[in-house]
């Protein structure tokens, strides 16, 4: 295989912002171009949707303080929750996962 290194200028944030996303599937971001360039490769057209420049990008509102509030929330949320090991092949733990109360959601309610 010839290997060749390839290299992209990046505001900072943005990769920081990205990498967040990444941290979460454990990749990084080197890995990520990898994946997209071989998908490219193999698919011969680039798999993401691009829209013309008429695009009008987010919805209006997207980034409203109340919806990155409500982000942010829900972020939290998912901090505070423990993941838990269920068999659905026992009934108790079956009972379980559709008995299950969710205090910290009510707020949202």
């Amino acid at each position: 295989m010839n290997v060749i290194q390839v290299s992209a200028r990046v505001d900072k944030t943005l990769r920081d912002e990205a990498q967040k996303v990444f941290d979460k599937q454990g990749l990084d971001v080197a890995t990520v171009i990898k994946m997209l360039i071989t998908k490219t490769a193999y698919e011969q057209q680039i798999p993401l949707t691009l829209f013309t420049q008429s695009s009008t990008g987010y919805p209006s509102g997207w980034f409203s303080p109340e919806r990155v509030e409500a982000r942010e929330k829900i972020s939290k949320l998912t901090k505070k929750s423990e993941a838990k090991t269920l068999d659905f092949s026992k009934s108790e733990d079956v009972n379980e996962f559709f008995n299950e109360e969710f205090p910290e959601y009510e707020e949202l309610m």
